[in-house]
């Protein structure tokens, strides 16, 4: 004979726990009803009350969300019976009657595991979002840690920091419960670690309204003679507080601005250090004896090196809270940094006697006379084929045995006889003459010319090996009045040009900038030099027969130029104050001639009006 055992189906319900609908059998529904009943009744004589109640609800809740996500179709009575277990239940908390001994009473076995940690945002120690205070609570490493990662990564990250917090700021949930802000630290959530949790903020929350009841209830029993005193003392506290703020507010700013000079002296340094065999060059040019080199070193790291150093142990000490002081240490700092500043104040006077005397010697270039009395200067072109390396934009060029400068004057003069000239002057400066004309002679420079061109080298030249002390070449041109001079627009960007203008240069002067685009033509006059452009312009101008037909873009600056000269020199200055019924009636009679379809007209006959008010 066979029993067959029949299982009767239990009835499903949905039952909404703490917002979450959650489907459990009616019987297991029964046993949670009156767990949860319990805790009510429970907790029901302590403080928050409702909050612990409604925590507890929350976790067991989301404990349920967690086998449905797992694949269980509904809450079972072996379910409720685990969470029971793992949270505890208030006879337990009555036997035990201390934290550790509830918590140990409820590590049985079947119990469920030890929640894992999660990441949450905590919001009671927050600066700006929690994010630093949730990783610093789910890691156990203090928030101030992530804080300067974080600033750090804002800064030299080129804003990668900032992304990346706002990306955890909105990803990252808020610990808005006490099972959340358990399961942050990585805490046992039960029932008495919740109710610990929620007690200690309803305490922190009596403490903040007790002081504000404190103060009413003086105020209402008699305090309210003095309420002149308290206002001053709201207003003093007032102001301090404000103070308080505006001077955390500029540590703040200090601090920001101490991390970002020192992240640009580390940026800084290790580029000077990456650079520092392209710098050597440039040492060997200033530096000539053994002592200025010895003593180099010693005052570039201890006089630009102490101060980093020193700023950087500052910023350790006030992001970690160090207070403590070595004053070892700042001896020593300071000793080392006295010593910089020393050596590097020897190595300046030192450098600057090598530049207390100057030698200058000439030297005659045998020129043929250029046909059809114009010389021509050009720039050499740059024949230099080894490796180089450039420094001031190409103004100083070094190559394996040269230094090549560009410290070249080119100056122009009238010459007293009907031959062009050109003289080479070499120029140095040294500790002494000796050494100056040394220098001086040592300085490689060779002009040539081809037929009517004279070609200037594109820098002088110096043996690598020798020092700088402001070696110079000047190459004097001298043109016979009559002649004219044409500078290429390469020479006239690369050289630096010394002018003997006539007397009216200042209303040439941005004639020679203008004409930087093609080549400058020049003719030596009695009065000195002379633009052949701007004269030709001129011509064209008295030989107009109607100035309102002429092209006002191209000359009518000019003309007026001239009239204006003419009228410095011939009018006395009283008269150049006309009244302005004068100015009045020549505008006046130039409108009443004017055609109105001539738009060059119009055009002089504003310019005319705007000459004579201005």
């Amino acid at each position: 004979m066979k029993i067959k055992t029949v299982r009767k189906m239990k009835k499903i319900i949905n039952i909404n726990l703490a917002s979450r609908l959650i489907p459990i059998e009616d019987s297991a529904y029964e046993i949670l009803r009156q767990y949860l009943e319990s805790l009510k009744r429970y907790f029901a004589r302590e403080d928050g009350a409702d909050e612990i109640v409604g925590d507890i609800e929350s976790r067991i809740a989301e404990i349920f969300q967690d086998k449905l996500k797992k694949g269980a179709h509904c809450i079972t009575d072996e379910d409720v019976e685990a969470v029971k277990t793992s949270m505890g239940t208030p006879e337990q908390l009555d036997e035990d009657g201390t934290r550790e001994n509830a918590r140990t009473t409820t590590e049985q076995p079947g119990a469920m595991p030890r929640p894992r940690k999660r990441l949450y945002r905590d919001p009671d120690n927050k600066v700006l979002g929690g994010v630093c205070s949730g990783l610093g609570a789910y890691l156990n490493v203090d928030p101030v840690v992530f804080r300067i990662i974080f600033a750090l990564l804002a800064i030299g990250g080129f804003g990668t920091g900032i992304l990346v917090y706002f990306i955890l700021w909105i990803a990252t949930p808020e610990a808005n419960t006490a099972a959340e802000k358990l399961e942050m630290r990585g805490e046992r959530v039960d029932l008495n670690n919740i109710r610990a949790t929620v007690q200690d903020e309803i305490n922190a929350l009596k403490g903040q309204f007790k002081h504000v009841g404190d103060d009413m209830r003086n105020f209402s029993q008699g305090r309210g003679r003095q309420v002149g005193s308290d206002i001053e003392r709201i207003f003093r506290n007032f102001i301090t507080f404000l103070g308080k703020v505006l001077l955390f507010i500029t540590k703040g700013f200090f601090y920001f601005l101490a991390v970002v000079i020192l992240f640009s002296l580390i940026v800084a340094g290790i580029a000077i250090a990456a650079s520092s065999a392209a710098l050597f060059p440039l040492k060997s040019l200033l530096l000539a004896t053994p002592m200025q080199n010895m003593l180099f070193w010693p005052a570039v790291i201890f006089l630009l090196g102490i101060p980093v150093v020193a700023l950087i142990i500052f910023l350790i000490r006030k992001l970690t809270g160090i207070n403590q002081t070595n004053r070892y240490v700042g001896y020593t700092l300071s000793f080392l940094w006295v010593i910089g500043l020393i050596c590097a104040i020897w190595v300046i006077v030192s450098v600057a006697r090598d530049f207390r005397t100057s030698y200058r010697e000439r030297d005659a270039f045998a020129l043929q006379q250029p046909g059809k009395g114009k010389l021509i200067i050009k720039k050499t072109e740059d024949v230099v084929e080894m490796e180089e390396l450039d420094f001031f934009e190409g103004g100083l060029r070094v190559t394996d045995d040269t230094a090549i400068i560009d410290n070249i004057r080119v100056k122009i003069e009238r010459s007293a006889t009907d031959s062009f000239e050109v003289e080479v002057i070499r120029s140095s400066r040294g500790r002494t003459v000796a050494r100056a004309k040394a220098l001086a002679r040592q300085i490689e420079f060779q002009l040539s010319q081809q037929d009517s061109m004279l070609y200037l080298p594109a820098g002088i030249s110096i043996p690598r090996n020798s020092s700088f002390r402001e070696q110079r070449v000047t190459v004097v041109v001298k043109v016979p009045v009559g002649k004219r001079i044409e500078v290429d627009p390469d020479a006239y960007h690369h050289y630096h040009f010394i002018r003997d203008w006539k007397e009216d240069w200042w209303d040439e002067w941005d004639e020679w900038d203008r004409d930087h685009d093609g080549p400058v033509e020049l003719k030596m006059t009695i009065d000195g030099l002379d633009n052949i452009r701007i004269e030709k312009i001129r011509e064209e101008q008295r030989k107009a027969d109607q100035p309102a037909k002429d092209s006002v873009q191209d000359h009518y600056r000019y003309r007026y130029q001239q009239e204006n000269r003419q009228e410095r020199r011939d009018t006395p200055a009283r008269e150049q104050e006309a009244p302005a019924a004068t100015g009045q009636a020549s505008v006046t009679a130039r409108l009443e001639q004017l055609e109105m379809p001539d738009i060059e007209s119009a055009s002089m006959v504003l310019y005319s009006v705007y000459n004579m008010l201005k």
